[in-house]
């Protein structure tokens, strides 16, 4: 039997092997191998790419930059729906014949849910189920093309600093949506321990990360299968009491876990970003009850709006799926109606496509194309027409903005990009150049359209 979260060609590694390493004392080789990470999908994704890289940084790999050949690539894979499940494909398919002297190591859900298919695909010599991600650099040094290569165990990777990193925190969901597949492909609940998460966020502060994305795919059930109750909220405030972390940004909730113990920190604590992400789905009890949701629109309603009231300026986006089976005109009017009561700040809006192994693909009355694109165009609109609303709300006023980056010199004007701490995508001339990202910075609103605001920069 292989070793969890491990599968690759070639034959067994032999009793007590061991990967020949250089000495740690010795010089670094002259050209390190080189990783490439694809990464498709949601931001615990992202953040386990991240961790991944740094794994392999600590295992004597560099990051490929443009231009570099990579001797690994790491696809790091979705399945949420038929359409990511393709795009997954597609991507293995064209790196693999783009880079045929590299090892191919595919993970993520698409290599849980099917993991034969993709073993099965021309030039695939790893695959890494989810569990395995955590151990991925040792997987990746156990192939036998990988164990040739002049390796030397270093305290991280060269790579480009970030201003904003997404950090792991919970894996595992226990909702069976009937529309899901992610409690097959992530398992059960699942929270990470305090004290690692703690370390993780030092060790990226220390590194000059300024900002952190918690992440998971149940987030707001973090501490829920130790029998924690508010463990979020606790976790939250050991993370903003880290010195030199200038924000904490949480990524998404479901409205009962918008609780009041969250609320206040997001309000209260300066570090926590006034931006909260909290799936909707759809506007009408029925269809939530079709989707297995475990929350009722007048529920939802009183959550969010509780938080708004609460959090002066808060950014408040959702999810929401149109032409679910059975989805009637009337319910998606309801939808609309919801959407525009709440006043998001940003929609994200996907068309229901039968996702096969779900309840929902064979559920009957299934929505034909033609509604649900014309359903999307519709609520696409009005989510632009929110996002422009909330944008122009803060025109004169005063934005606490992160730059991401900086371009210019100390005697020319330059441009700067950043984000707010509600998630609005600032732009502002400034002097000076790279030295400035990473800077918190306030910045004035002067015009705003639906991507985001112009400002300038007033400390």
């Amino acid at each position: 039997m292989p070793e969890q979260g491990l599968t690759h060609r070639g034959a067994p590694r032999p009793p007590g092997d061991r990967l020949p390493v250089l000495p740690a004392t010795g010089p670094c080789p002259p050209n390190p191998p080189k990783v490439a990470f694809k990464t498709l999908g949601c931001r615990l994704n992202q953040a386990e790419s991240e961790k991944a890289l740094e794994a392999l940084g600590a295992q004597g790999f560099d990051l490929a930059h443009a231009g570099e050949e990579p001797d690994v690539v790491v696809i790091n894979t979705c399945t949420v729906t038929v359409e990511s499940t393709a795009s997954s494909r597609r991507l293995i398919r064209k790196t693999a014949a783009a880079h045929p002297g590299a090892t191919v190591v595919v993970t993520g859900c698409y290599a849980v849910s099917d993991p034969e298919a993709v073993r099965a695909i021309p030039g695939v010599d790893l695959v890494v189920d989810n569990d395995g991600k955590d151990r991925i650099g040792e997987l990746i040094v156990a192939v036998p093309k990988v164990r040739r290569l002049p390796l030397m165990v270093r305290p991280a990777p060269a790579e480009r600093l970030r201003t904003r990193v997404a950090i792991k925190a919970q894996t595992g969901c226990d909702e069976w949506c009937t529309f899901c597949i992610i409690p097959r492909t992530r398992g059960p609940l699942k929270s990470y321990p305090e004290d690692e998460i703690v370390a993780d966020v030092r060790r990226q502060v220390a590194r000059g990360v300024r900002e952190v994305v918690l992440t998971g795919v149940h987030l707001g059930k973090y501490g829920d299968d130790r029998g924690e109750r508010d463990g979020l909220a606790r976790l939250v405030d050991r993370l903003t009491a880290i010195d030199g972390l200038l924000r904490l940004r949480l990524s998404s909730v479901l409205p009962v876990q918008v609780t009041p113990a969250l609320v206040e920190r997001v309000r209260d604590d300066p570090k926590v970003c006034r931006h909260l992400h909290v799936p909707l789905q759809a506007g009408d009890d029925q269809v939530l009850a079709a989707m297995h949701r475990p929350y009722r629109i007048a529920e939802f309603l009183e959550r969010v709006e509780h938080a708004k009231a609460e959090i002066p300026s808060l950014g408040l986006s959702t999810d929401i799926i149109v032409g679910f089976p059975g989805e009637t005109a009337a319910q998606f009017a309801a939808t609309l109606a919801v959407t525009e009561r709440v006043g998001f700040s940003k929609l994200h809006v996907f068309r229901y496509s039968p996702r096969p192994g779900t309840p929902a693909a064979t559920m009957a009355d299934q929505v034909a194309d033609v509604d649900k694109k014309a359903r999307a165009r519709e609520l696409i609109a009005l989510g632009g027409e929110l996002r422009r609303r909330f944008h122009e709300q803060h025109l004169g006023s005063l934005l606490a903005v992160l730059v991401e980056s900086a371009e210019g010199s100390a005697d020319g004007e330059g441009l700067a990009e950043g984000t707010s701490d509600n998630y609005i995508k600032v732009r502002f001339p400034c002097r000076g150049g790279p030295e400035l990202s990473g800077q918190l910075v306030t910045v004035r609103g002067i015009r705003a359209d639906n991507e985001g605001m112009e400002g300038e920069l007033v400390a």
